[in-house]
């Protein structure tokens, strides 16, 4: 059974309790772009400033943290608050409240105009070198689609990032996806009504505390990463140049070092080229006056052979790779491949490797299926486009996150699964499933993640340890020989086993997490909330997975490690790629 399902992005959506989301303390300015027409009436009016006013209330608001200003647009648009008009939240949040409602048409186009024409100018508050965030807030199709999305793009090549909220069903959601950055999975939401905008409040803002991205930080347990770079006839000399400007600013939020990101490029055309290899430089400085450095050529679209060379050559140890660390290829491409099957095949075997592949396609001529077919799942995630070479920019950000997202610290993780009779043989299959779904996304290694085994019933036992098998393909096999025993359960004793003999020394600073797959049954509760706290006092995450469908949410919420959003799930809720890299990865990319 597979159960990754679509992957959200870097986060999970939040509860809407503002009270309950950590506060957004890195420097970015916000605008809001708020939908004043006729078809919202005041009293939805007023319902949308009360969302404004809750998101506003999770940022840490500051001169030198998060500003906010708000623009409104129905016939025209106007600015109700500069970006530069309050530091004080209780000041802000009043202001927003007094905000009147106006009426008239939809000129979206217009308020997008405005937005990043003078609210995003420096008289109007906003800061050189600070992330930009717009926020377009609509409940309906606006008057010309065509002007709205030659406005937003042109907002994007300026480096802005938009959001876009639909409400109710009169919207049209190509032209709110139009507007809004790629992927649609972090940047676009849709809500039945104006009530329903208070769920996604505190998803929102953690979506956009996640994407602010300081120039000078990256990735703390650090990774291999390789552009894959298109020099053919198609793309052009200007925009190759403004192709490799886009890379020299994605160097530019990584931590470049010989123990953190290491960068390669390689270009293609008819033949292959490393313009240079990882181990070349170490210095942000010189990656970047290497980039510019290179030269456009023209020529075929080698897709196939160029991937073929970055599995097999760049990745190696004499290319500079370095084992156990994550390897991230990025492909940046105009047209289709001179021959679409080898390029698959080769993507394939890059991906079952282990590298994460990122594919970019710009312009209209990009094969949308080839380009798909070469990224990593999800490819919501790992696929992006955009309309000309000029919009690369847009997406800078968005892929920096991304990117980042590959780094993972050291990680010692335990799967602990229940094999009492309570469970059957379907069930237990289940969480072996589990298992070899999340193995085949973590890097699996000796400075990265290591994973162990334990079973239980009356009694825990092991049935492969921490750091046995250093691949992943090795663990997942190991996996599968596993056998259904049945019998009674002691949950508490498989705790207290697995706290006391699962976790080496040696990895005395590696994270550690147990993760608990069981269908509650067990009885005596007193020894499992007694050793499962021992387990979190000792300073192991524990997270709870509950299988089959008469499970006790309130007993694992009990057991696991707070927030119960992250650390408790049914069967059918966990998504291992996503809830594991939201507990997992180490985060530096923000602040």
């Amino acid at each position: 059974m597979k159960i990754l399902s679509v992957f959200v992005l870097l986060l999970l959506t939040k509860p809407s309790d503002a009270k309950n989301t950590k506060g957004c303390g890195t420097k970015a300015d916000v605008m809001f772009v708020l939908d004043s027409s006729g078809s919202v009436g005041s009293s939805n009016w007023q319902i949308m400033l009360k969302f404004v006013q809750n998101v506003i209330n999770i940022f840490t608001i500051g001169k030198d943290d998060v500003q906010v200003g708000v623009d409104i647009y129905s016939g025209s648009p106007s600015s109700q608050i500069k970006l530069n008009s309050f530091h004080s939240k209780t000041q802000l949040m009043n202001a927003v409240k007094g905000i009147s409602y106006v009426g008239g048409g939809t000129a979206t186009h217009l308020g997008i105009q405005h937005m990043t024409n003078t609210s995003f100018s420096s008289s109007y508050g906003s800061r050189s070198g600070v992330p930009k965030i717009g926020i377009i807030v609509t409940d309906g199709k606006s008057n010309s689609k065509v002007e709205t999305l030659s406005a937003a793009n042109d907002t994007k090549s300026e480096g802005i990032l938009l959001f876009s909220i639909g409400i109710g069903s009169s919207t049209d959601s190509a032209e709110l996806r139009g507007i809004a950055n790629d992927p649609d999975s972090d940047f676009y939401f849709t809500v039945n009504d104006f009530k329903a905008l208070k769920s996604i409040e505190s998803s929102l803002a953690s979506k956009a505390c996640t994407i602010f991205t300081p120039q000078s930080t990256g990735c703390n347990a650090g990774a291999d990463l390789v552009f894959l770079v298109d020099n053919s006839g198609s793309v052009g000399s200007t925009n190759f140049q403004t192709t490799l400007k886009f890379m020299s600013d994605i160097v530019d939020g990584l931590d470049i070092a010989k123990d953190k990101f290491q960068v390669g490029v390689v270009t293609f055309h008819t033949p292959v080229k490393a313009e240079f290899n990882l181990d070349k430089y170490h210095s942000k400085k010189d990656i970047k006056n290497a980039i510019m450095s290179i030269k456009y050529q023209g020529g075929g679209t080698n897709t196939g052979d160029a991937i073929k060379y970055l599995h097999s050559t760049s990745f190696s140890h004499s290319s500079g790779h370095r084992p156990g660390h994550p390897m991230i290829g990025i492909l940046i491409t105009d047209g289709y491949s001179s021959n679409k099957a080898q390029t698959r095949e080769e993507a394939r075997n890059a991906r079952l490797k282990g590298i994460k592949m990122f594919s970019i396609g710009v312009g209209s001529s990009v094969d949308a299926t080839e380009i798909q077919s070469v990224a990593s799942e999800p490819k919501s995630q790992f696929v992006f486009t955009a309309a000309n070479f000029n919009l690369l920019k847009s997406i800078k950000t968005i892929v920096l996150s991304k990117a980042c997202e590959a780094c993972w610290g050291k990680t010692d993780l335990v799967f602990v699964l229940e094999d009492s009779c309570h469970v059957g043989k379907q069930n237990f299959q289940k969480m072996l499933d589990i298992v070899e779904d999340l193995v085949q996304e973590v890097p699996v290694g000796k400075g990265n993640v290591q994973v162990g085994v334990n079973t239980f019933r009356c009694t825990a036992s092991t049935e492969f340890e921490i750091g046995k098998y250093k691949k992943g393909k090795d663990i997942i096999r190991a996996v599968n020989k596993i056998k259904y025993t049945g019998g009674k359960v002691n949950t508490g004793k498989a705790i207290e086993y697995t706290r006391k003999n699962s976790f080496p020394d040696s990895r005395s600073n590696a994270k550690k997490m147990m993760i608990i797959l069981t269908n509650g049954s067990d009885k005596g509760l007193s020894k499992t909330l007694g050793e499962a706290q021992k387990a979190r006092n000792s300073g192991i995450k524990v997270m709870v997975i509950g299988i089959g469908s008469h499970t006790n949410q309130e007993l694992f919420k009990e057991m696991a490690t707070e927030p119960y959003n992250k650390y408790v799930f049914s069967d059918s809720s966990f998504d291992p790629l996503r809830n594991m890299r939201d507990v997992l990865i180490q985060r530096k990319c923000s602040a």
